[in-house]
């Protein structure tokens, strides 16, 4: 106990010094770090200083060149020749605010823009001390806010004018003064050697008065003027502080131009407590720290005391409990190795059923979907864990026919919602060690594609042996049929009798008839290539619209046109593919025989162009949808069954897609598909 009192009592003498040497230097710090900032103010002074007095050097080199310039010119001066002469010399210097002026030997201002009082009551001083000058020779005079830097002009050895520049000394102040920045909040002011305030950012309304002069009003960011005075007077340094009304303590650098008769000062001040924020917060935040340390250590070291009573019993408990954490590390080791290896086979089974690329549930005895993977919720658009089957599709619900070992596959077509769509379900049984049945892994693959690619192939394969037929059929019987038609063209011509030349034309009609069917199986079996060129399906869906407008069957019709502006141009047979259109309008119009509507839709999707065909006419019977476009096929009274069959074949070789959709009563819509590119 004895031995932990010595050490408490040395950490609290340690950490007292300590806190005592942060203070120490703390001081000495902020005092060294305001001395550095001050020598910067001091530098930044200067450098505005020099920048004023160069400002003023130049322009009495420019007015000392105006001068010579205007002592070669011959001609008598007046101001509109001097403002000639002049403008275009000082817009080339530069010098755009100050004045020029020009002064003959009697007094008189020939020119000047500027304020003429300002200028009055020094002319004659002018003119005294510019009868002493020689030529180029230039000297500065100072008003009370203006700035005159003047030359004289000779000609022949003799004084005719005096040419002067005036610039406020504001304005001189303000370009060189305001922008200057030390700090957040420091800033630079400037006064005379008569101690008159010449600019202030912060008091623009203190601007020229003097502080050997000050009243009250003049005390609203100094308590006084005495370091002021002792920088006009030439007894201070270079910096130095002073105390604000607000109390805040602030350091304060100067630099004086001095420009001949003219002697500017240029001061640039801070607040001390900027200068010194940083080494204020850190040295606060050693001490906090250092205090912290010293809590701390109070507290450990009672800790310790309380503690290491109890620090031979602690052992003995913390040896078991190594004991145990051994076992309980090689325990954890091991299940993060049993771990890793279920992880690394759920991943291989996760890629095994994501590469089927089919939908894989997983059914209890009672037809409760217990697992689901991906797929199969993407298909049925919800997830379908934890129902059962007959909630999903009352068509795949589990029956006794499944408690046999065996493999079932059938085949749906109205799965989850999906009338358009075809399913193979393919279900398993999961036995267990015993050959027990414990529930069922069901396959679901969408076989839509696979479906139409047969029934196009089906199609594909009548429409081949149709158009052989219909060659041998067009040829056969073509050439007697051409030889009757013939001979009854002459007959009718030649034949008076009434009954005779009727049953002639009656004749003439049906062969015709007959001759119009060959035309269509010829032209089906043979149908060209065509030539295909870029096309806009929505000009070929105008051009066609126009040819059925004037039929008589139209005439109750409304048609309405949805396009869409925005579709890309195709590569097509337009003619081919107007005959696709009129023919589709016209089953429509067939339809729709007691007056309906029409909608023709165009509209770009993905990488294709939909057109539908929608009419609200008698509709298809679901029995005949499958055989429409079959050749020869056809429920009108009068039709051949060739129309759906050439514009089914027309899209095919555009490597499109002709589908319908109906029902009875409502209408029927058919859908084209044809690739964009």
């Amino acid at each position: 106990m004895k031995g932990y009192l010595i050490i408490i009592g040395t950490l609290i003498i340690v950490i007292s010094a300590l806190i005592t040497l942060n203070i120490f230097f703390q001081q000495s710090l902020q005092m060294e770090m305001a001395e550095q900032f001050n020598k910067q103010q001091q530098l930044l002074s200067k450098s505005i200083a020099d920048n004023i007095k160069a400002y003023i050097n130049f322009m009495r080199e420019e007015i000392g060149d105006i001068a010579r310039e205007l002592g070669g010119k011959s001609a008598a001066m007046t101001a509109r020749n001097f403002e000639s002469l002049t403008k275009k010399e000082l817009k080339h210097k530069g010098i755009t605010k100050s004045n020029i002026g020009l002064l003959d030997t009697g007094g008189n201002i020939l020119f000047f823009k500027g304020n003429a009082q300002v200028i009055m009551p020094v002319v004659p001083e002018i003119l005294k001390k510019s009868l002493s000058m020689k030529l180029e020779d230039t000297d500065i005079m100072e008003t009370s806010s203006t700035v005159i830097i003047y030359s004289p002009v000779y000609r022949k050895g003799r004084l005719e004018y005096v040419v002067f520049l005036s610039s406020a000394v504001y304005d001189i102040a303000h370009n060189f003064v305001r922008n200057i920045k030390s700090g957040s909040r420091g800033y630079a002011w400037m006064m005379d050697k008569d101690g008159d305030l010449l600019y202030h950012p912060m008091q623009p309304g203190m601007v020229g008065r003097n502080l050997y002069k000050a009243d009250s009003t003049c005390f609203k960011c100094h308590k006084s003027f005495d370091l002021e005075k002792k920088i006009i007077e030439g007894t201070a340094s270079n910096y130095g502080r002073y105390i604000a009304p607000s109390g805040e303590d602030k350091i304060i650098a100067f630099s004086t131009a001095d420009m001949g008769t003219l002697s500017w000062i240029i001061a640039v001040s801070s607040p001390y407590s900027e200068v010194t924020y940083v080494t204020r917060r850190s040295m606060r935040l050693y001490s906090y720290l250092i205090i912290s340390i010293f809590v701390t250590t109070s507290i450990v070291s009672a800790l310790l005391i309380v503690f290491n009573r109890k620090r031979i019993q602690a052992e003995e408990v913390a040896k078991r409990e190594q004991e145990l954490e051994r076992y309980a590390s090689v325990l954890e080791s091991r299940v993060r190795e049993r771990t890793t290896e279920l992880a690394g086979e759920k991943e291989k089974l996760n890629t095994i059923v994501s590469a089927i690329g089919g939908g894989i549930v997983l059914i209890d005895r009672k037809g409760k979907i217990q697992w689901a993977n991906q797929m199969i919720k993407d298909m049925a658009g919800m997830d379908i864990t934890g129902k059962s089957c007959e909630d999903v599709c009352l068509d795949c619900s589990m029956s006794e026919t499944y408690s046999s070992p065996n493999i079932d596959t059938m085949i749906l077509s109205n799965l989850f919602g999906q009338k358009d769509k075809f399913f193979q379900v393919t279900t398993a049984p999961v036995k267990g060690e015993n050959g027990e049945i414990h529930g069922y892994i069901r396959l679901v693959q969408d076989i839509t594609e696979m479906k139409k690619m047969e029934e196009q192939i089906i199609h594909s394969e009548k429409l081949a042996s149709i158009g052989r037929l219909a060659a041998g059929i067009a040829h056969e019987i073509g050439n007697p049929l051409t030889s009757i038609f013939s001979f009854v063209q002459i007959l009718r011509e030649m034949e008076q009798d009434d009954f005779r030349k009727e049953s002639l034309e009656t004749i003439y009609f049906h062969i015709n008839r007959i001759s119009e069917i060959l035309k269509q199986l010829s032209g089906f079996s043979k149908m060209p290539a065509g030539e295909p060129k870029t096309c806009r399906i929505n000009e070929i869906i105008e051009t066609s619209m126009s040819l059925i407008q004037y039929d008589k069957k139209a005439k109750n019709i409304s048609i309405a046109k949805e396009l869409s502006p925005l579709l890309p141009e195709v590569i097509c047979d337009g003619n081919m593919l107007s005959q696709v259109f009129v023919n589709l309008t016209l089953n429509a119009i067939d339809a729709m025989s007691g007056g309906g509507t029409l909608t023709v839709k165009s509209m770009a999707k993905g990488d294709n162009i939909i057109v539908q065909f929608d009419d609200t006419g008698t509709g298809i019977p679901k029995e005949d949808l499958t055989r429409i476009f079959d050749p020869f096929y056809t429920t009108k009274e009068k039709g051949t069954g060739l129309g759906l069959a050439v514009s089914y074949d027309i899209i095919k070789k555009m490597n499109g897609t002709l589908s319908v959709e109906s029902e009875t009563g409502k209408g029927t819509t058919f859908t084209i598909t044809i690739p964009a590119k």
